[in-house]
């Protein structure tokens, strides 16, 4: 499976509709990888509807059915997300594009990343959970999570944000653990690798030399 194919399978799911986004988008698109991306991403929300179609069910060996299963547990977390928090999250952690990157694709200015990075992290640990999202009482709370997203992805930051983030963050058991929910969402987003299928015969994804 390819990138592209990848990203649209995270982004609209596993049926036939991230297949043809990620054909669509090879085949009208002669860029780098960022304008390939793009190109998808248009081509996903052109078809996304409420909830991305899930996962199909392992088959095989034990260890297969496991990694399928968990696999779909965090695919059906995922779909429950908002299309741009599931795009964002597929792009950095599946792909590790930088924070520029993502904006580039997105059609997004660069300092509203993070934030969408935060709050797509904590809204997918959230649905993982099946717990609602505490109630925000922290008035530096915004502020503490565009830092923290930027520096969970060694993006750069002010020094002044950073010296400011460490005192926060030992004062501020709110935004403590807000952190440790942004870092267990990433993790279990890239443990979880989405589960290889075979495109049906007559909708082989297109190469890049296309």
């Amino acid at each position: 499976m390819d990138e592209v194919h990848q990203f649209c399978r995270r982004v609209v799911g596993s049926g036939a509709d991230a297949l043809d986004a990620a054909n669509e988008a090879h085949a009208g698109s002669g860029g780098g990888r960022v304008e390939l991306l793009a190109a998808a991403a248009r081509a996903c929300r052109a078809r996304a509807g409420d909830e991305p179609s899930p996962a199909p069910a392992g088959d095989g060996d034990a260890d297969r059915d496991l990694a399928s299963a968990v696999a779909a547990e965090l695919e059906l977390a995922t779909s429950r997300l908002p299309e741009r928090h599931r795009e964002a999250l597929a792009l950095r952690e599946a792909l590790a594009l930088s924070h520029d990157e993502i904006a580039t694709v997105m059609g997004l200015e660069r300092a509203a990343v993070a934030p969408l990075l935060a709050r797509a992290r904590l809204a997918l640990r959230e649905e993982r959970r099946a717990v609602p999202a505490p109630i925000a009482e922290c008035t530096d709370r915004d502020r503490a999570l565009r830092a923290l997203a930027c520096r969970q992805d060694s993006e750069p930051l002010r020094s002044d944000d950073e010296e400011w983030l460490l005192a926060h963050l030992g004062r501020c058991p709110e935004c403590n653990s807000a952190h440790a929910a942004m870092l267990e969402a990433s993790v279990c987003y890239r443990a979880a690798g989405l589960p290889e299928v075979h495109a049906p015969r007559g909708q082989a994804l297109a190469s890049r030399s296309e």
